[in-house]
């Protein structure tokens, strides 16, 4: 009986621990990946640092921020500084990661993707949830990727784990019908 035990314990935990190690590693390294190599990259919030690296280094032009306007944050200062310093265009598009977005979000969206110069930079707190939508919606819109090809990037790869009430991005995506976008 006590064999059984060990032998479950250590079956359960093993994949437990790679979990947690795959985590820490997309948040050390910025859960940094391309939607579109040049042209849209995605990840977790940023120090100015690191944004400033990933600026150099992939001629970035634009910076969506899904965290909203929050003046007064450190993270944010420090964001607007870089963006300012680089001349870089700075968009701000406060999504929840629990609650759907909606038609005016939809639309701000649409048009930062229009017109926003690039490559451009989407990020939110951990890279995972709403940057995972956005970065779908993207493949979608700009690229005319298909829906069940898009989705892919709301996936354990970059984070996203749709459990424990975490699944409001995977829900939305699934009913979004993008024609409905362009038809207003």
């Amino acid at each position: 009986m006590r064999r059984g035990l060990k032998i479950t314990a250590l079956t359960l935990s093993g994949p437990l621990l790679l979990l947690i190690v795959y985590l820490g590693f997309l948040v050390a390294t910025g859960n940094f990946h391309a939607i579109t190599s040049g042209e849209a990259y995605r990840t977790a919030q940023l120090s100015g640092g690191k944004l400033s690296q990933y600026i150099e280094e992939y001629h970035i032009k634009s910076v969506m921020n899904l965290r909203g306007q929050n003046p007064g944050k450190e993270w944010y200062e420090n964001e607007i500084r870089t963006c300012t310093k680089y001349g870089i265009e700075h968009y701000d598009l406060a999504l929840s990661s629990t609650h759907e977005p909606n038609t005016k979000d939809m639309k701000e969206m649409i048009e930062i993707f229009r017109t926003a110069p690039r490559p451009i930079l989407i990020h939110c707190q951990y890279g995972a949830d709403r940057s995972g939508l956005v970065s779908a919606m993207w493949k979608v819109i700009v690229d005319n990727e298909p829906k069940a090809e898009a989705k892919k990037q709301l996936s354990f790869l970059y984070g996203h784990v749709p459990i424990l009430g975490r699944d409001t991005m995977d829900r939305f995506f699934e009913k979004w019908n993008p024609a409905d976008q362009f038809s207003h």
